[in-house]
């Protein structure tokens, strides 16, 4: 069936090539492109209005990069989903066949957001903007490569790693804001920007921060008509007027962004603010509005087959609700549609964090590190000349006293240090003991406390050093919920997962170096093994930060002590 579309696309054009042959003079690519590329998109008019004739045209003169370049254009005049994704094939295929680099970047980066914006295929869409980063990673073609790096942060985002999503936003932000005015592309690609800004500041609790972005979004915006980008603004604004608990001034702005959303077909923002009205309508004791608006959360869900993170709370409420009134039947729907969401999110999370970082992630810090090792050699062979001319002996030899004191102050001070987490490790066990205070975390007492009795358990079995143990394993472990594991170690050990369980593990490996013989002849693989940590660099970097000392540097002056 695949295979008879793309025929009768490629035949339906080399037939209209023919025949706007006869019919009219042949014009150039520009002029045929201006007649029809200042409609709006969606509008199949751009098809009789000189689109069929440009990818005639390029069929007919075999020029490949033309013919990528129409068939892209056909998928913003389309409005049928699988029709743009029958085009964004034929646009990837004529662009391989050209070799163009920018060409095929942009032709997988469309194919993309084809599955992101249309069948929230966030997988696919994955798959897709990374083959387009490898293309467009070293090209020349700024706006390529800041769209796909936008594309890239929306998954980080959604992902729940909003710190390194908001870094990349902001480049891109930087980058449309100085052109945003120039084009609709332009503009468009700024707000989206700016939107996305927002909406991580908003999930991370910074609503000052966001509030100066809104502020300046929707003055944007104020004059617009019933855009997409403004109906976001509208809904983060609501989002942010309910955090500050002006209930009526919230409702009114998520009741102002639906419609827009609506005309979109944006059914994961539409389900989003339901999922808001429903918690303003419960702090408004107005529980019958709040289910209403919950379930229709849970109708969305159960037609796109999709759903955030930030929405799951409202089946937990709607399955309190059926327990509550001891509902049987209901309370056995809405549990298996907990565990849907549930197998949902778990799965799209492992593929996709794992994708990210192994072919994002992973390549952009090789790039990076390579920089450095050049920027090393350059400073390298500088340092090398200046010594030469100073005497390199005596420079040398003065260099390596130094270098042997500072390295003695440095394992002194870190011993110190042990000492004074040991210390501090053993007040927090006399704390943990103890009646717990009023806590600031709305969970119940005794859920904190079991959670608490449970990570003292985890640290002296030393389970921190299972390899590949995320937070939802370990809540699992524990025979929690993510959030609730989130906030206690937030709350009691005074940091986020990543920074506690990295802490457990470098502090493991420190004390077996101090004890142990054996550890101090591993390899620094070797020892990110034995802790847990798959990489030998992040293990390094981890180490540094913690102790303020290379691990193989800190080896060597341990050797030299013991």
């Amino acid at each position: 069936m695949k295979l008879f579309n793309k025929f009768l696309i490629f035949f339906s054009f080399l037939v209209l090539g023919l025949v706007w042959e006869k019919a009219v003079p042949e014009k150039d690519y520009n002029a045929l492109r201006q007649q029809y590329i200042s409609l709006q998109e969606n509008d199949a008019a751009a098809f009789d209005n000189g689109l069929d004739a440009f990818i005639a045209k390029a069929i007919k003169e075999k020029n490949y990069e033309k013919m990528a370049q129409g068939y892209d254009d056909a998928i913003f005049f389309t409005s049928d989903r699988n029709q743009k994704l029958n085009y964004a094939n034929e646009a990837i295929k004529n662009a391989l066949i050209s070799k163009n680099k920018d060409t095929i970047g942009s032709a997988y980066l469309r194919k993309g957001v084809i599955y992101y914006n249309h069948f929230r295929q966030f997988k696919k869409a994955l798959n897709e903007y990374l083959l387009a980063y490898r293309y467009l990673e070293s090209s020349n073609n700024k706006v390529l490569t800041h769209q796909n790096l936008y594309h890239i942060a929306e998954m980080k985002a959604y992902l729940g790693y909003n710190e390194e999503a908001l870094l990349l936003f902001k480049k891109c932000l930087a980058f449309f804001g100085n052109d945003h005015k120039k084009s609709e592309s332009y503009s468009k690609d700024y707000l989206n920007s700016l939107h996305q800004i927002i909406v991580c500041f908003q999930k991370l609790d910074q609503f000052q921060e966001a509030d100066t972005y809104l502020t300046k979004a929707l003055y944007i915006e104020k004059d617009a008509g019933n855009t997409l980008q403004k109906s976001l603004f509208y809904k983060s604004k609501g989002i942010s007027e309910l955090h500050r608990g002006n209930y009526q001034s919230a409702g009114n702005y998520f009741e102002k962004a639906l419609p827009g959303l609506i005309s979109h077909n944006d059914f994961i923002n539409i389900s989003i603010i339901h999922f808001y009205q429903g918690l303003l309508f419960d702090k408004e004791n107005q529980k019958h509005l709040a289910l209403e608006s919950f379930k229709k959360v849970d109708s969305i869900f159960n037609r796109h087959q999709f759903v955030l993170p930030e929405v799951r709370p409202a089946f937990e409420y709607l399955l309190k609700n059926e327990q509550s009134k001891m509902d049987v039947k209901n309370e056995l729907y809405y549990t298996r549609q907990l565990l849907k969401v549930d197998g949902n999110l778990n799965e799209n999370f492992q593929y996709l964090s794992g994708k990210i970082h192994k072919e994002y992630d992973k390549h952009s810090l090789e790039v990076q590190q390579q920089l450095l090792r050049d920027q090393e050699k350059k400073t390298l062979y500088i340092l090398l000349f200046v010594a030469i001319l100073l005497v390199f002996s005596m420079t040398f030899g003065v260099y390596k006293l130094l270098e042997h004191r500072r390295s003695r102050r440095e394992y002194f001070a870190l011993k110190n240090q042990l000492q004074q987490m040991e210390n501090e490790l053993n007040a927090i066990k006399d704390i943990a003991s103890e009646p717990l205070e009023k806590p600031k975390l709305q969970i119940p007492k005794d859920i904190t406390e079991q959670i608490l009795l449970k990570l003292e358990i985890f640290e002296k079995e030393q389970g921190f050093l299972q390899k590949g143990l995320t937070q939802q394993k370990l809540a699992s472990q524990l025979q929690t919920n993510v959030n609730y594991l989130s906030q206690v170690i937030n709350e009691y050990k005074g940091s986020n997962f990543n920074k506690y369980l990295g802490t457990l593990r470098i502090g493991y490996i420190t004390e077996q170096l101090h004890k142990n013989s054996v550890f101090r002849k591993y390899s620094v693989e070797t020892l990110a093994h034995e802790c847990g940590i798959a990489s030998r660099q992040n293990f390094s970097d981890l180490f540094f930060d913690i102790n303020g000392i290379r691990p193989t540097d800190f080896i060597r002056d341990l050797k030299t002590t013991i």
